[in-house]
């Protein structure tokens, strides 16, 4: 009854019984009845266009979920299991198909770039089935439970550019009742809402000025992300530093505001005053804050280029900033 089915079932029945009643006083010129007969075929086609519309827009509110999961055991798996078996439950109460990937990353930096890059391969092709299996869908959503350095790069092998909208999903708490909610989409969107405040560019006079990072502390640790930031920026011969903040500990958790750190991230980036040398060289990115922001971000800087790109994210277990990909041992 609410995919239309029955209407149109029902429609062409109508609709096909009176044409044939009408065709047969035509065809032996009998006129009385056959008006009767004429509108009750119109009734039958007005039912059947009931139907139709009735499935377009049954299958408009269709979702897909696609579970994407990379579980680091050095990050507790006891916690990765349980935002799995959370990012499943949703996926399955609020999708009408359940598409699943998942990776365990390992010690060895070259091994986990390539599980890395299997795992969007596997996204990408997930993103097809759900596009053939339901081509009218609203949308696609897609469910990342991973590090957040390991989210950036996913998002860089993903791309912005798909048929359908795909909306990245993240986890938030409700009065104890943890549920995903659309945070942001992959698509590039415009928008003029700035969340985040920008501080001026930082020079390092010991680093490479063409090697330049950005920062996002999206928690306001203050001194605390931005100290840590510079050091491991000096470490790793970074020689520019463009930092944004949130003023709040946490970010509204809708996807105008998710969105908008997004957009806003992506502006302040192309429009930084910057050394020439400093476009072409390599780029870094210091993360915090949701999964969601990880994977838009990395879908919109570094799809064209990912090659370019390095994504930083703080081991609290070493209290350290840990790249992804990470360069070989020895």
């Amino acid at each position: 009854m609410t995919d239309g089915s029955a209407a149109i079932a029902v429609g062409g029945l109508i609709a096909g019984t009176f044409a044939t009643e009408t065709a047969k006083t035509v065809m032996t010129g009998e006129k009385p009845g056959r008006f009767w007969f004429a509108v009750a075929v119109l009734a039958g086609l007005a039912v059947m266009g009931l139907g139709f519309w009735l499935r377009h827009r049954s299958r408009m509110g269709l979702r897909v979920g696609i579970i994407v999961n990379a579980v680091d055991a050095h990050r507790g798996s006891a916690r990765a299991e349980q935002r799995n078996q959370q990012a499943e439950r949703f996926s399955q109460n609020s999708a009408a198909v359940t598409l699943k990937a998942e990776i365990a990353l390992s010690d060895d930096p070259s091994r986990d770039r390539e599980l890395v890059d299997l795992l969007a391969e596997e996204t990408l092709r997930a993103t097809t089935i759900a596009e053939r299996l339901a081509p009218e869908a609203a949308h696609v959503n897609l469910i990342p439970t991973m590090p957040l350095h390991v989210a950036f790069w996913l998002g860089a092998r993903l791309g912005h550019t798909h048929a359908q909208h795909v909306a990245v999903h993240e986890l938030r708490q409700n009065n104890g009742s943890p549920a995903f909610f659309a945070a942001t989409s992959l698509r590039t969107l415009d928008g003029k809402a700035v969340p985040l405040t920008v501080e001026r560019p930082q020079m390092f006079d010991a680093g490479d000025a063409t090697k330049v990072a950005i920062a996002l502390d999206l928690q306001n640790r203050g001194d605390q992300f931005r100290d840590a930031v510079a050091k491991a920026c000096r470490e790793h011969g970074i020689g520019w530093l463009l930092l944004l903040r949130n003023e709040n500990q946490l970010l509204k958790q809708d996807m105008k505001t998710f969105n908008a750190v997004v957009t806003q991230t992506c502006n302040e980036w192309y429009n930084a005053v910057l050394p020439p040398a400093a476009r072409t060289g390599h780029h870094a990115i210091f993360l915090s804050g949701p999964v969601a922001i990880a994977v838009a971000l990395g879908a919109r800087l570094a799809a064209p280029s990912p090659g370019q790109w390095t994504a930083y994210t703080f081991n609290p277990t070493e209290s350290v900033y840990v790249p992804f990909p990470a360069p070989p041992k020895g």
